[in-house]
């Protein structure tokens, strides 16, 4: 072989290794840039710190919104299951803890019944919820404590009656007067007049007395028990 052929075939070996090791640092090169771009991807996705601060955020907001709307639904109920008195209570018209005064004396003439008991004046029988109180016509009826007077007016079978919230859901109606000196929506203080006594139609055959009748929590219920009084 001579000098020269050997000298171009040399030189195309050469060039043929200086293009695969070309070839071969470019391939490297795209594998390292692609595995790289790849795994940044998967760490930005998959990064552990992230996950576990959104969860603990999201649980700390979840459990104090529960508290919250806790709170907020026993103050509601709170609320709807309390009323207000239609007086306000102090230490005076408290309902079988407090002193309370006779409304004319202490003389009970007919008991609290929820029996038929025998009605002379109407002659039949019907049930005696109140209790009645004796006395003489003109003498004064006081209010057994404080209270605000929600009416005044005349019944056809109890006559002139005067009603009054004593507070805590305790209504009593003083039946059988003659006058009233007080008038709807006056307040007044244990012991003051509110009449004086007269007749009652529908028990006219039990002489003069005081029909005095009470309901607590709209339930009719025995004035002698409600003021810690006996007959």
């Amino acid at each position: 072989m001579s000098t020269s052929n050997y000298k171009k075939k040399e030189n195309k070996n050469v060039k043929a290794l200086f293009s695969v090791v070309c070839l071969c640092i470019v391939s490297l090169g795209l594998i390292v840039y692609f595995s790289t771009t790849t795994g940044n991807k998967d760490d930005t996705v998959n990064e552990p710190t992230t996950i576990v601060e959104t969860t603990e955020v999201q649980h700390a907001v979840t459990a104090k919104e529960t508290t919250q709307k806790e709170k907020a639904t026993q103050s509601t109920t709170k609320k709807q299951t309390t009323e207000k008195a239609t007086m306000e209570q102090n230490e005076n018209n408290t309902p079988y803890k407090s002193y309370y005064k006779y409304p004319l004396g202490e003389a009970v003439t007919k008991g609290y019944s929820e029996e038929l008991t025998l009605n002379k004046t109407l002659n039949d029988y019907r049930a005696h919820t109140a209790v009645d109180f004796s006395g003489a016509l003109g003498d004064k009826v006081v209010a057994i404590n404080d209270g605000l007077v929600t009416n005044v007016y005349n019944d056809s079978m109890y006559g002139l009656c005067v009603e009054i919230d004593h507070g805590a859901k305790l209504v009593a109606r003083y039946c059988g007067l003659e006058s009233a000196s007080v008038k709807k929506g006056d307040f007044v203080d244990i012991g003051n007049t509110i009449g004086t006594l007269g007749k009652i139609p529908c028990e006219s055959s039990d002489g003069v007395h005081l029909h005095l009748y009470t309901k607590l929590n709209n339930q009719t219920v025995n004035p002698l028990d409600v003021m810690s009084k006996t007959e």
